[in-house]
């Protein structure tokens, strides 16, 4: 039997990039989508194609171009044959304060993290098999307003809860989408040792997220048959504080 196929989007680097080990790890054959990361790209394709012995192909496509989702997806079918799971992890988050953020950088936002998805579930529909899974990446920031220098990026991420309910009832029961939002996972560099004492002060399992964590979650979603429609929280509890 050929191996299953997932397409993970933003899998060059940080989360993506662990998500793409725990699909290579559990045997999958990947398409590795990138954005601007083509040296990030190439080494860990070729660190999992000598430790896993599956297939990693990579796909470059800006997803500000309303063309490039559904191109990936011609990519995944053109290369594998077939399209087991998506995982759209690519994303902009533009830190500005309310009175800077410029149209351009709206639009982008937008594009990246609200458009694409949609063109991205939308072509991938029309391949997958029954059975497939889609997921989704989030932001525990879609559903807190603490964070007024971010609010192009935590719109666009609340908007997906709705595309994620809204297409999983459209595309149930043949296809499954889920989402997972994760919480505070591999802390910005520029974020002081204070502040991350502060945001976990409001998180129960007290500490930071790891890559790891989120790529459990997405796991969890692949293998739950009569789980759709869902936005899972990755956050250690921080919800609670909701």
């Amino acid at each position: 039997m050929p191996n299953r196929v997932a397409l993970v989007t933003g899998g060059a680097r940080r989360v993506g990039a662990e998500i793409v080990r725990s699909f290579a790890a559990r045997g999958y054959d990947v398409l590795l989508h990138h954005g601007h990361s083509p040296d990030a790209a190439a080494a860990l394709a070729a660190e999992l194609r000598s430790e896993h012995g599956v297939r990693i192909e990579i796909v470059q496509a800006d997803f500000a171009d309303v063309h490039a989702p559904a191109l990936t997806v011609d990519t995944a079918m053109r290369v594998f044959g077939a399209l087991d799971v998506v995982v759209s992890s690519a994303s902009v988050m533009l830190m500005h304060p309310f009175d800077a953020v410029t149209p351009q950088e709206w639009e982008q936002t937008s594009a990246i993290n609200l458009r694409a998805p949609f063109f991205l579930f939308q072509a991938a529909a029309r391949v997958m098999a029954d059975g497939g899974v889609i997921v989704q990446l989030s932001d525990h920031l879609a559903f807190e307003s603490i964070f007024p220098n971010l609010i192009p990026h935590q719109v666009t991420k609340a908007a997906l809860t709705q595309l994620i309910r809204t297409t999983a009832s459209a595309l149930a029961p043949r296809l499954r989408v889920n989402a997972v939002a994760p919480g505070l996972v591999l802390a910005p560099d520029e974020l002081s040792e204070e502040a991350i004492k502060s945001f976990l002060r409001d998180v129960p399992m007290s500490r930071v997220g790891s890559p790891s964590d989120v790529a459990q979650a997405i796991h969890f979603l692949v293998d739950a048959p009569y789980v759709t429609g869902i936005v899972l929280p990755v956050d250690g509890g921080r919800h609670l504080r909701r």
